[in-house]
């Protein structure tokens, strides 16, 4: 009797599990597109490169695409369709993938607005908060915004000190001179005389929104420490990073972190507030070390310390930075055997056969490190995560004293310390 009543327990087990429905254990995503010819979509976290990092890329079959896999972390992604891949950029709509059933609808980037997404816990707490947050501020800033777009049209929108930098840098001739300029931008918009004074009431008015989203979306994720609201703060740091709260940031880098232990998002966030915080002027500079050509790993402050040097991040791909090489060389070649050096960077993808050609070429006088696929995140560390590099000029006792500094400004610096 005892053997039967085991017996039809396990049975009674079996077709309990068997009639709960499974979670699912992969993303899985289904959809079609509408009124484009494009030939896949594209899937881009937040700190890649379009043009050259090994992206989600989903083909097109008749309208229609299929993707299946299995991610251990969800995360949030922005969809491009595919021509983004070619010409570095467009417009983009974010998405969370997750062990899921998700349905898409895309339609041509002029119409992504109109974008359906079906599916996922994630996509629908994030569209949520996107009707929530349209619902709030959108009748208020956009007839701000078209009434920005008339000023453009009729040419006034800039200031004249503005539009007289912004003439001079469409006929600049070379790369130091471009720097030069670009400065002047920088502070004429730091000291608010970019504007015209039409543009400036307008702009001070969207100030005043542009605060109060802010405070929308800190006290959404003080609320919801979710990847939703990790997924804002992550771009915010990338993409605002000289306009992020860094208290606030902490405090909710912690919140999150502790809700979500193990993601990866967590490292990414405390490299980018670091770098935040130490990659300034005044700051001694972030020590690392990266291989040569050769395989060799050479640590920076063996080939810095005690010396005037320029750390010099930069690619083969990046035209600007690449125009700031060439400007320091004259300054290496007159300034090196007097106590100053420089150590270059290359940011590459996949492999270095670019740039073996390119320093074949173009001889850059100094020694040349490799970042390799961001294997050492020298990048996030310096706090130029999403761009070709930066220049830091960095003393004898090793305190940055400039980023992006231009020729004449690093010339200025080493005629006053080693002369």
């Amino acid at each position: 009797m005892k053997l039967l009543t085991k017996f039809t327990l396990l049975i009674i087990t079996l077709i309990f599990f068997s009639c709960t429905p499974e979670k699912n254990q992969f993303v899985e995503i289904n959809g079609k597109v509408v009124n484009t010819d494009t030939k896949s979509i594209l899937l881009v976290k937040p700190n890649q490169d379009l043009r050259h990092d090994s992206l989600i890329e989903i083909p097109i079959i008749d309208g229609k695409f299929h993707y299946k896999s299995k991610i251990k972390n969800a995360e949030v992604f922005d969809l491009f369709l595919g021509k983004a891949k070619k010409i570095g950029g467009g417009r983009f709509m974010p998405l969370f993938l997750e062990n899921a059933k998700i349905t898409l609808t895309i339609y041509p980037e002029n119409n992504f607005d109109e974008n359906i997404v079906k599916g996922g816990k994630l996509n629908t707490e994030y569209l949520k908060y996107k009707k929530d947050f349209d619902n709030k501020f959108n009748y208020k800033i956009k007839p701000l915004k078209d009434s920005i777009g008339v000023l453009f049209k009729r040419g006034e929108y800039n200031s004249d000190k503005m539009d007289a930098v912004l003439s001079k840098l469409k006929n600049a001739q070379n790369q130091d001179e471009k720097m030069t300029l670009y400065k002047k931008i920088e502070t004429l918009q730091k000291s608010n005389q970019h504007l015209s004074p039409k543009a400036k009431i307008l702009n001070d008015k969207l100030k005043i929104i542009y605060k109060e989203q802010e405070k929308f979306q800190h006290e959404y994720i003080e609320k919801n420490p979710t990847i939703v609201s990790y997924s804002f703060l992550l771009k915010n740091l990338i993409f605002k990073n000289g306009d992020v709260d860094i208290s606030f940031t902490k405090t909710n880098y912690e919140k999150l972190s502790k809700a979500n232990p193990n993601h990866p998002y967590n490292e990414l966030v405390l490299n980018l507030i670091k770098a935040i915080e130490d990659v300034k002027v005044g700051k001694k500079y972030i020590d690392f070390t990266a291989p040569n050509l050769n395989g060799n790993l050479i640590k920076l402050s063996d080939k810095i310390d005690g010396k005037v040097a320029i750390l010099d991040l930069w690619a083969t791909w990046c035209g600007p930075c690449i125009g700031k090489s060439r400007s320091i060389v004259p300054l290496y070649n007159e300034f090196k055997d007097k106590g100053f050096t420089v150590v270059g960077v290359a940011g590459e993808f996949k492999n270095t056969d670019r740039l073996v050609k390119f320093l074949k070429k173009e001889k850059l006088p100094w020694i040349n490190l490799v970042e390799l696929d961001r294997e050492n995140k020298i990048w996030q560390k310096y706090n130029v995560d999403g761009s070709g590099g930066g220049v830091f000029l960095i003393d004898e006792n090793g305190i940055i004293i400039a980023k992006d500094p231009t020729a004449k400004e690093i010339r200025m610096e080493l005629e006053s310390r080693l002369n």
